[in-house]
């Protein structure tokens, strides 16, 4: 009986290769849902690279049957989107509409996030590009 090693390193080798080359190209929405996503940053044309002090208070969780739910911090808001390789669309989102303070990054969120066009994940981080900005997420 010969034992064969070497395509299981190779395997190894190319398969992080491929994930440090940017962001995977997603095909469904398994690739998102499963759990919400934490917001660590917003990067936007007016404002700036905004860095979020408190990620629970800002989620998106991608659902099966292309539902979504959003925590933008002191309001909810839940949606559609639709995922096509790394094409994203996110339809209205029915949000409470509570005042969040003025230090609050509530707006900018979901202005990027209602505006998505693409979407990458590269290891633990999710990132939405839309022309209003984009938001860098982890699990």
């Amino acid at each position: 009986m010969t034992k064969h090693t070497a395509p299981f390193p190779v395997l190894v080798v190319s398969t992080f290769f491929i994930a440090g080359c940017g962001g995977s190209v997603l095909t469904g929405p398994s690739t998102v849902t499963g759990a919400p996503w934490k917001l660590q940053s917003i990067e936007a044309p007016a404002s700036g690279l905004v860095g979020i002090s408190r990620p629970d208070n800002y989620t998106v969780e991608f659902a099966d049957a292309s539902r979504l739910s959003v925590k933008a911090d002191c309001n909810t808001c839940s949606g559609t989107y639709s995922l096509s390789g790394a094409s994203l669309s996110v339809g209205a989102l029915a949000c409470t509409k509570a005042f969040c303070g003025a230090a609050s990054s509530d707006t900018a969120f979901l202005e990027v996030l209602s505006n998505a066009t693409s979407i990458g994940v590269r290891g633990i981080e999710l990132s939405i590009d839309s022309s209003r900005g984009t938001l860098r997420l982890t699990r």
